[in-house]
């Protein structure tokens, strides 16, 4: 029960401070323009009085946009995504309102006042969002009482439930793996559980109906996760089309309008980088072709979006003849799986060495992002002969654009097992965000300069 008021109470509790955090932040903007003497007045100023009936306006507007875009759903989140989510919605909400005032003449924002509102209102909800979670976290605690959960089974779920669980400190995690029905009571009135969270690999349908029944009997609140889930995390919906309901696989594949919005990103960034390095890079060039008089850039087949081939461009860090040497170094792989990393690999030149330190040679592939082969976050393309290995779990992550960086170098690069990295590639497509790319972007510098794992 406890669960459920804190789920009531917690968005009402958001919903309210939003109502006083826009309230407050267009007050501010009003003084601001008008009042301050900070920013120059040409057209004299308006009564506040119509402003304060607009405002109510806006409040009313704003409420139902952040209602529409899901701020009062209760999801595990970050801060930086709780402020991108925040900042999705004060933005859409300005559209709207300067969309009004141009449409209906008699009344017109000042557009600086508008502005003003909107930055603030962004950082004053953001935290109000903070103090509220804060509040939850140990004030509901100490109210309302901690909400124990037991879970019972084993797999790859069960430990990910787990994981999830005792991050967040409003739950209380307690495991069990007997699930007779004597034994289950006892559990349950010991421990004073308020909820039970079935998963196993491998689920008896009599098993659950069991449990169930138990949890029941003792007002417990049951939920459970149907085994398909462990072949196919985060692709999984269910649907009712049909009246009742059922699931249906959806596709993990990035595509319509935020396929488009990282498409833009990718290309605004590349060009960015590209023009500010240009004459480092020219340096580097010269450096390289220096040393040994072999080619600038090194090209390679790879295995891209959607199983299609195409042309990998990096700096030449190794010997002009390294791929032919390549047979006779495999026996000295120093990783598992269908995938070549050695330590101390003999064809690698001197200022090649450097190069692969700093990931510097990765610096062409923002040619192969605007050609549109490659994402500036996502899976490492991988070798025709490494991709030829990969089981059914491993295709996936050909369902989206290859990344120059991703969510596995900055959690090690070559220190990580080709499992660890498969896992990782999985979660990135299953969990993708905008706030995740960038994350991982601002992840990847600390990453390449403390120079750990590159090689």
């Amino acid at each position: 029960m406890n669960l459920k008021i804190r789920k009531i109470l917690f968005p009402v509790a958001l919903l309210i401070t939003d109502i006083i955090a826009i309230y407050i932040s267009f007050i501010f903007a009003y003084w601001i323009r008008f009042s301050s003497t900070l920013i120059p007045i040409i057209k004299g100023i308006p009564p506040f009085k119509l402003y304060h009936t607009a405002i109510l306006v806006v409040i009313f507007l704003w409420i139902i946009i952040f209602l529409y875009t899901g701020f009062y759903e209760e999801k595990k989140t970050d801060g930086f995504s709780e402020f991108l989510k925040i900042f999705k919605g004060v933005f859409l909400g300005t559209i709207v309102i300067a969309a009004i005032t141009f449409i209906y003449r008699d009344f017109t924002f000042s557009r600086m006042m508008l502005f003003i509102a909107s930055v603030v209102s962004t950082f004053v909800i953001f935290i109000f969002h903070e103090i509220i979670r804060i509040i939850d976290m140990y004030a509901g605690n100490f109210l309302l009482g901690t909400h124990k959960i037991l879970i019972l089974g084993s797999g790859n779920i069960a430990e990910d439930i787990k994981k999830t669980l005792r991050h967040r400190k409003k739950f209380e995690v307690h495991i069990s793996h007997f699930t007779d029905s004597e034994h289950l009571k006892n559990f349950i009135n010991e421990n004073q559980i308020n909820e039970v969270i079935f998963s196993k690999s491998q689920i008896a349908h009599k098993e659950i109906l069991k449990i169930a029944s138990v949890c029941e009997d003792l007002n417990v609140e049951f939920r459970f996760v149907p085994d398909v889930l462990e072949l196919t995390r985060g692709e999984i919906i269910i649907d009712e089309f049909i009246g009742i309901p059922v699931f249906r696989f959806k596709s993990i594949s990035l595509y319509g309008w935020n396929f488009m919005l990282k498409r833009l990103t990718d290309i605004v960034v590349s060009l960015i980088i590209i023009t500010f390095s240009i004459i480092p890079l020219l340096i580097l060039v010269l450096l390289i072709k220096l040393e040994d008089g072999g080619p600038v850039f090194y090209t390679h087949r790879r295995k891209g979006y959607k199983g299609k081939d195409f042309e990998f461009i990096k700096f030449r860090t190794m010997v002009a003849n390294a791929d032919k040497m390549l047979g006779n170094l495999k026996i000295l792989n120093e990783r598992s799986g269908p995938v070549f990393k050695m330590k101390n690999d003999p064809r690698m030149t001197k200022i090649g060495k450097f190069i692969r330190m700093f990931s510097i040679d990765e610096v062409p592939q923002f040619i192969n992002v605007l050609r549109g082969e490659m994402s500036i976050v996502g899976p490492r393309p991988q070798v025709l002969w490494e991709a030829a290995h990969y089981d059914e779990i491993a295709m996936r992550r050909l369902k989206v654009l290859p990344g120059i960086t991703g969510i596995w170098q900055i959690r090690g690069r070559s220190d990580l097992s080709y499992e660890e990295m498969i896992r990782l590639d999985i979660y990135y497509l299953e969990n993708w965000s905008i706030a995740l790319d960038i994350r991982i972007m601002l992840g990847t510098i600390p990453a390449v300069l403390s120079k750990k794992g590159a090689y």
